[in-house]
């Protein structure tokens, strides 16, 4: 079943950088904050862009249809239409590309920080992952699990660990 399409926002405050998003974008934790706290804050979710994306074919249609009594003739009518279907389908397109950037990122960037929570190489977190059927969440406790990690509430309080320069640390997860 397909969500109700919201109202068009109006007056958002407009960056010349990105003037084709018309919502806000989500709010990412740091990342020092524990691997969980991000998973639990939405920061690995399915970007909304390409919903919004389909809602801007909706909004075209409307601005389309709420224009055309004022038109006598089909001719101008048709080339107005076409500049405004025009301008929504390059606010989609971008939306669409925004889409695809961002999902990448935040699936390269679970690999990392599962890399660096639990250890083990990538190829081993997209094993897990192109075989796990579950949440994220779901995935963090099971993964966990799998790398024979016994207290997954310590590793809830522990912060990310970075790396630096010099021999690694032993992970006293592992015991």
């Amino acid at each position: 079943m397909a969500k109700k399409i919201p109202p068009k926002p109006t007056h958002r405050k407009r960056s010349p950088f990105y003037w084709w998003r018309r919502f806000p974008t989500h709010q990412m934790l740091h990342h020092y904050k524990p691997l969980i706290e991000r998973i639990q804050n939405g920061d690995f979710d399915y970007p909304p862009y390409f919903e919004q994306a389909k809602w801007e074919d909706h909004w075209a249609e409307e601005e389309v249809n709420s224009i055309r009594h004022l038109f006598k003739d089909s001719q101008s009518f048709l080339e107005e239409a076409n500049s405004i279907r025009r301008k929504y389908a390059k606010r989609r397109n971008l939306l669409i590309k925004d889409g695809y950037e961002a999902d990448e990122k935040r699936l390269k960037e679970i690999i990392k920080q599962f890399t660096i929570t639990f250890g083990g190489s990538k190829q081993d977190v997209v094993a897990v992952m192109e075989k796990f059927d579950g949440t994220l969440e779901e995935m963090y406790y099971f993964y966990a699990e799998l790398k024979g990690i016994k207290n997954v509430s310590l590793l809830q309080t522990m912060p990310a660990v970075r790396r630096g320069r010099g021999r690694p640390r032993k992970n006293p997860l592992i015991q």
